[in-house]
């Protein structure tokens, strides 16, 4: 018995030095999680869009979206043979920025891009994504982000194949309900243009003008980046 106690206590004494010596396989997973997850954050590009702050609100209105960029050309003819070529899979359109002639697939949520980015995927078509983060604490702008969220929805809707025609009665009527945005607030008259805007569109919103409304809540949305 003393023999096989000694035999037992030398055992454990030499694993415990060979666990020592050894690396340790967990610390080295983390450092390679780490490393692909900061080479990720650098890889994605992110416009914020701050709006006013109002000090009676503690709750934080965020809402992200990407825009499909496929391609961007000195001459707009270069930009139009692409988006001629995008037609079949979607909605794609052309922004003029400067001297340079950018063909967008779309501007979607954030939690709803995957779908998308597997199609372009599927039919080997390059793209880049441009992501933007519209952030408000107060209600004026608050109801500005929603509206934006309904206009991109319904345009998303369009872009499907099976999408004709799109009903805007209830947005029109959900709009119409909304009160107590200040008349006082930087992005006030923000919020008037896009509510404007959208009460402004047909009963039946057709899918030939899908291309015009990604157009406009683009170009919306970069304009509030600078206010």
């Amino acid at each position: 018995m003393i023999v096989i106690t000694l035999i037992l206590i030398a055992a454990i004494a030499l694993g415990t030095i060979f666990s020592k010596l050894l690396p340790n396989n967990s610390k080295a997973t983390s450092a390679e999680d780490k490393t692909t997850k900061i080479g990720l954050q650098k890889d994605s590009k992110v416009n914020k869009v701050s709006v006013d702050v109002s000090k009676g609100t503690s709750k934080n209105n965020i809402k992200d979206y990407v825009a499909i960029q496929c391609g961007v050309f000195s001459t707009a003819e270069g930009a139009l043979l692409l988006k001629n070529s995008l037609d079949e899979y979607g909605a794609p359109f052309i922004i003029k920025e400067g001297n340079l002639n950018k063909v967008l697939f779309g501007v979607y949520p954030k939690e709803g891009v995957d779908s998308i980015v597997k199609q372009l995927k599927t039919n080997k078509i390059t793209y880049v994504k441009v992501n933007f983060e519209l952030t408000s604490k107060d209600l004026t702008s608050a109801q500005t982000n929603e509206m934006i969220s309904a206009d991109i929805k319904i345009l998303n809707k369009l872009s499907e194949k099976d999408t004709k025609a799109i009903q805007t009665v209830e947005l029109k009527k959900w709009m119409g309900a909304l009160k107590g945005a200040d008349k006082e607030n930087k992005n006030y008259a923000a919020m008037t243009e896009i509510k404007t805007y959208l009460t402004a569109l047909p009963q039946e919103l057709k899918k030939e003008k899908t291309e015009e409304g990604y157009l406009y809540i683009y170009k919306f949305i970069k304009k509030m980046a600078n206010i």
